[in-house]
């Protein structure tokens, strides 16, 4: 079965998407019955929002006919689409995944020309597909509510977790702290977190945020500024140092108002990092009993979590000991052999 993938997220690799088709690209090439080809598609020119309707001119090129040429080319059966987008139709059958619709779900959350954009491309990309694939059921319920697309068109195929890296470098911090793992952005509702900590630190914890600078950051760097060093700003770290902040945090913060998925919490489980989330979208999900959860507008409620965590030491072990086992779930092995089920069945079904 010859394959060809799309894989031009992978040219911006700090992107949840990104780490989603690298994980399954390398697990659906450990399969024997797999010939694997690689797209890696054109260049992106600059970065940011001048150079954005280049880009999106290049990438609709791309997905409208580069792609497509190069499978046929190939003698592909199939085409895997990994990143929301989808190739123009033919003769080659294409299985999409679609992350989530979080632009749709968190109305207001998003800038308007991008919510504008995104669902043209999405919709485009669900009308498109031979068949879907998503990251939970929540995704799968969102797209099949606000694309309109049949649900029996969409297979939930979970992420897997990469295993954790050896801690090389030292503490970054000295005192406790509690974390959060992320891009700033308004979707993330970092602001819940800064309403916990403005009087005092919660289970006397110092509040670390780390990612990658959103739509957020800069309000949010304004209000850490005014909070007496309780609050500390990172932003983007390199492998070595997201690890050590992983490793040493007391708890991780996750209080987004949805998620297709949300890879953070996850990760700081496999570090035996105790976890506390919002209620919102895919998150009961995925984390199940292994995280305490918070409604995102309540700070009050999220400040109990913490100090409970800071005080009870045999709830925090049971959230640990929850937390292993819930994130060893998610394995790449296992997601790659759904898909290429799928992509069997989707190449036996246009043979018909």
């Amino acid at each position: 079965m010859r394959l060809v993938v799309d894989t031009a997220v992978l040219r911006r690799p700090h992107t949840g998407t990104a780490r989603w088709v690298n994980g399954l690209v390398d697990a659906l090439g450990q399969i024997p019955t797999l010939d694997l080809e690689e797209a890696s598609g054109p260049r992106r020119v600059g970065n940011g929002v001048l150079f954005r309707p280049i880009n999106v001119t290049l990438q609709l090129l791309w997905c409208s006919f580069g792609i497509r040429r190069l499978a046929e080319k190939w003698g592909a059966d199939a085409l895997l689409m990994p990143a929301n987008y989808a190739a123009t139709p033919g003769r080659i059958p294409q299985l999409v995944a679609i992350m989530d619709v979080n632009f749709l779900t968190g109305p207001g959350t998003y800038g308007t020309l991008y919510t504008r954009y995104a669902t043209w491309a999405y919709r485009r990309s669900a009308r498109m597909a031979d068949h879907i694939i998503t990251i939970s059921d929540f995704s799968r319920s969102e797209i099949s509510r606000h694309l309109n697309v049949d649900p029996a068109r969409i297979s939930v195929v979970y992420p897997g977790l990469h295993p954790p890296l050896p801690a090389t470098g030292p503490r970054p911090l000295d005192g406790p702290y509690a974390l959060y793992v992320g891009a700033t952005e308004p979707s993330k509702n970092l602001a819940l977190l800064l309403d916990a900590w403005a009087e005092t630190s919660p289970g006397g914890l110092s509040l670390v945020f780390v990612g990658q600078p959103g739509q957020y950051h800069s309000t949010l760097q304004m209000r850490a500024d005014k909070l007496g060093g309780r609050v500390i700003v990172r932003g983007r770290v390199d492998h070595d140092e997201l690890e050590a902040w992983y490793r040493d945090a007391s708890v991780f913060m996750f209080p987004s108002r949805t998620e297709g998925f949300g890879f953070p919490p996850l990760e700081a489980m496999q570090r035996s990092v105790p976890v506390v989330s919002s209620n919102c979208g895919s998150l009961p999900e995925v984390l199940g009993d292994a995280a305490l959860y918070h409604d995102p507008d309540d700070a009050l409620a999220l400040r109990q979590l913490v100090e409970d965590l800071a005080n009870n030491r045999d709830l925090r072990q049971r959230q640990i000991d929850l937390g292993l086992a819930r994130a060893a779930r998610y394995r790449w092995d296992v997601a790659a052999e759904k898909t290429a089920q799928l992509i069997a069945a989707m190449i036996q079904g246009s043979r018909r």
